[in-house]
């Protein structure tokens, strides 16, 4: 009896313990080192880094001609090489919130890209062009709850060249259904009141 109650509390709990834990920040410095700073057109996708799985892009390490992204990065580029893509993919294993990523425009002129979820919400930035020192990175951030999946696309469809870095969110833990917990607690005081 008392472990249906007690069964009953610790799932009530949980149900209720439903804000999201610490921030996550992948910033790609493990993942990339001696990977070199030339683009090889050669993805490393999948790649998934605890929760977190993107596609369409390959690991550089202080890239080549972008001074805005000079630690390991993620980066598509679709002129040389194959398998890369417009638009890079995040997909998360649970729903996460407090998304923001940084883009940076590896393109030769300025360029706007899109980071949108699966909730819905989207944010739109323009770029300057790869060699500035100034505004040719920006980090984005989407508002959503319970995101599954991120998707950072660029607006040049033919010869794309970005990449991402400092991938930020907060796990959102998916609380156990109320009605389970209700169930449990109506049959822990009715055995209770049985017993009498």
């Amino acid at each position: 009896m008392r472990s249906l109650i007690a069964f009953a509390s610790f799932g009530l709990v949980l149900t209720l313990a439903s804000s999201p834990v610490s921030a996550t920040v992948i910033d790609f410095e493990t993942q990339a080192a001696n990977r070199g700073g030339s683009l090889t057109g050669i993805p490393d996708s999948p790649l998934s880094i605890g929760i977190a799985t993107f596609t369409g892009g390959e690991l550089r390490n202080a890239l080549i001609n972008l001074p805005a992204a000079e630690t390991g990065i993620y980066v598509s580029e679709g002129l040389f090489g194959s398998g890369e893509t417009n638009p890079l993919v995040i997909t998360f294993a649970m729903p996460v919130s407090g998304f923001s990523v940084l883009v940076a425009n590896g393109d030769s002129q300025n360029q706007t890209y899109t980071v949108s979820d699966d909730l819905g919400d989207s944010a739109i930035v323009t770029l300057a062009l790869a060699g500035s020192l100034t505004n040719a990175a920006r980090t984005v951030a989407l508002p959503g709850s319970g995101i599954r999946t991120v998707s950072i696309t660029s607006a040049n469809a033919n010869f794309w060249n970005f990449a991402i870095d400092n991938v930020t969110f907060s796990a959102v833990p998916e609380p156990m259904s109320v009605s389970f917990v209700l169930s449990g607690l109506v049959l822990a005081f009715w055995c209770k009141h049985r017993r009498g």
